[in-house]
C-alpha cells in the first residue's frame, strides 16, 4: 500500500478546538499531537503488536461541536467509528470519525466496509485527500469522549489530550478526532 503525502488546508472557521501549537507544547506529547502522518501506521512502527478493536461503526449521533463542522443540523444522524488502537496489549488511543452520511454513497464509500481496518489506511492511500491543520484540545472529565474512555477503564485522568483534523475527498469532510492515553 502506497502512502501519500497529504496536502495541508486551513480548518473551517466553525472548528473550536485551538490550533496544535502552541497548546501541544505544554502537554508532553508534543510529537505525537502534530505529527501529519499516519498515527497507525506510527503506531505499528513502535510496538510489536498493533490491534485495532472496532468499537461503533454505523449511523449514529455526532458530538454537539462535529455538527457545525459537517454543516448538518444538531441531532441528525451522521456516520460514525469509535476504534480503540492497542500497542502491545496496552490501549493507547480513542480514534472517533464522523461524515454525513450522504458521503457514503459518494466519497467515502470505502469507509462503509472498513472493519477493522484503520481509517488512515484509507484516507493515506488517496493522493487526492487534503487535511486540515491539526488542532488540539485538552479534553475535561466532561467530555463525551474522556467518559468513553473512563467508563471502560482504558483512562483515569480526568483530562487526556486530543487532536482533530479533517480529511477532505472529492469535496465531502471526514472529521477524526484521537484521545492519547497516558502511558
Amino acid at each position: 500500500m502506497a502512502l501519500h503525502r497529504i496536502r495541508r488546508i486551513s480548518a473551517p472557521a466553525a472548528e473550536c478546538w485551538p490550533p496544535a501549537l502552541p497548546a501541544a507544547r505544554r502537554s508532553g506529547i508534543e510529537s505525537w499531537l502534530t505529527d501529519p502522518g499516519s498515527l497507525t501506521r506510527r503506531l505499528r512502527r513502535s510496538s510489536a503488536r498493533f490491534e485495532l478493536r472496532l468499537l461503533r461503526q454505523g449511523p449514529a449521533r455526532a458530538l454537539r461541536d462535529e455538527y457545525p463542522l459537517l454543516g448538518l443540523p444538531q441531532g441528525r444522524k451522521v456516520w460514525r467509528r469509535d476504534v480503540l488502537l492497542v500497542a502491545d496489549g496496552v490501549p493507547r488511543v480513542l480514534g472517533h470519525s464522523v461524515c454525513a452520511l450522504s458521503a457514503l454513497h459518494g466519497p467515502w464509500r470505502l469507509l462503509r466496509h472498513l472493519g477493522v481496518k484503520p481509517v488512515g489506511d484509507a484516507v493515506f492511500t488517496r493522493p487526492q485527500t487534503r487535511r486540515s491543520a491539526m488542532r488540539v484540545k485538552r479534553l475535561s472529565a466532561a467530555h463525551p469522549l474522556l467518559r468513553l474512555a473512563r467508563l471502560n477503564g482504558w483512562a483515569r485522568e480526568d483530562a487526556l489530550w486530543s487532536r482533530r483534523s479533517s480529511f477532505v475527498y472529492g469535496g465531502s469532510r471526514l472529521w477524526v478526532s484521537e484521545v492519547f492515553f497516558s502511558g
